[in-house]
């Protein structure tokens, strides 16, 4: 996994102060025991978090009102 280092003023959050890593990383390792894809979404203070099952973590910016 590719790690990113946030760029002048961003925050840095937990993820395990909003979802249970340990409960997410199950999904994702029952997943791939059955072949099949999948992709977890959630927010994280008005940005949506995908982890999907290949290993990809995506951050989206809130949309602006």
């Amino acid at each position: 996994m590719d790690v990113i280092e946030p760029t002048a003023g961003q925050i840095t959050l937990s993820l395990y102060e909003y979802v249970n890593p340990d409960a997410l990383e199950e999904i994702i390792e029952a997943s791939a025991s059955k072949q099949s894809d999948v992709a977890v979404r959630f927010t994280v203070e008005d940005y949506l978090v995908t982890v999907r099952s290949d290993n990809t973590v995506l951050i989206y910016e809130p949309l602006k009102a």
